[in-house]
């Protein structure tokens, strides 16, 4: 039968709402399979225009934060320059630019997964460590005001062939989630020879928080903190769609360990022989 052909092929992530119409698959009118052929055709019409409508929306609002948050930004570079600020200026002044960061980080997620499946960025050979490093330093401001040591082990150099900006969506989400919910102690981002982790000394989850961390906005039991719960679902969304399995392990009151494994992680020799 055309329809249950046709329905074999269908890709929910890339739907061909052309191949169910019921006039391309010659169908008898009003028949059981033209009225399921029919009902199939609306539903995957308002499937695609649904996500259409998601995926506009979220790349267009994040496109009108970034001017706002921009002149916040540059006015925040200007007022850190005044060395006549009070002390409490100076503590409000730091606040502000941390949350600049945190809102920079979750607008470039937002503008990565509204470009769905391919992105839309070009794939290059590029070595990891610079991206890992260019992120800790980058996220070392959150940890002002903390007790914490932000340190950086590189026990090996790898490269990858992938967007730079998705991989460094990546780790800058686990290292701005480790920053959020730890208060003293170390937080630490570890390059091996096809991984990068990052662990931390904060609260840690129990068994039912590790269960659903990865799910947008959920925060379980932990409390007094400003995250906003979508950092580890993000990271989950990308790293599933570049088969880079990441895994937690966690322990309530000790901190937790976040890996991304590169199963593609190439030597710098043979990717990058000019870096070598």
């Amino acid at each position: 039968m055309k329809l249950a052909d046709a329905l074999r092929e269908w890709d929910p992530d890339h739907p061909d709402t052309v191949a169910l119409e019921p006039a391309r698959l010659g169908l008898t009118a009003d028949s059981d399979a033209d009225v399921l052929a029919q009902a199939l055709h609306h539903f995957a019409a308002r499937l695609d225009a649904f996500v259409e409508r998601e995926r506009n929306f979220t790349r267009d609002t994040s496109h009108e934060l970034r001017s706002p948050l921009t002149i916040m930004k540059v006015a925040a570079e200007v007022l850190a320059d005044d060395d006549s600020l009070s002390p409490f200026a100076q503590r409000s002044l730091a606040r502000i630019q941390s949350s600049v960061r945190e809102m920079e980080t979750l607008i470039e997620s937002f503008l990565i997964l509204a470009r769905e499946s391919d992105f839309g960025l070009p794939e290059e050979d590029f070595l990891a460590n610079d991206v890992v490093r260019e992120q800790v330093e980058r996220f070392r401001d959150l940890l002002e005001n903390k007790s914490i040591e932000l340190k950086l082990e590189e026990h090996a150099r790898f490269a990858l062939h992938a967007p730079p900006r998705v991989f460094a969506v990546v780790i800058g989400n686990l290292i701005r989630n480790a920053c959020l919910y730890t208060e003293r102690g170390v937080i630490c981002v570890s390059v091996e020879a096809d991984s990068v982790s990052v662990s931390d000394t904060g609260c840690g989850m129990d068994a039912e928080d590790l269960e659903r961390a990865f799910q947008p906005f959920y925060r379980g039991s932990r409390t007094g903190v400003k995250g906003h719960g979508i950092g580890l679902a993000i990271v989950r969304r990308i790293t599933d769609r570049f088969d880079w399995p990441v895994e937690l392990a966690s322990t309530r009151g000790h901190g937790t360990l976040a890996k991304v494994r590169l199963p593609k992680a190439m030597s710098v020799d043979e990717a990058l022989p000019q870096i070598g």
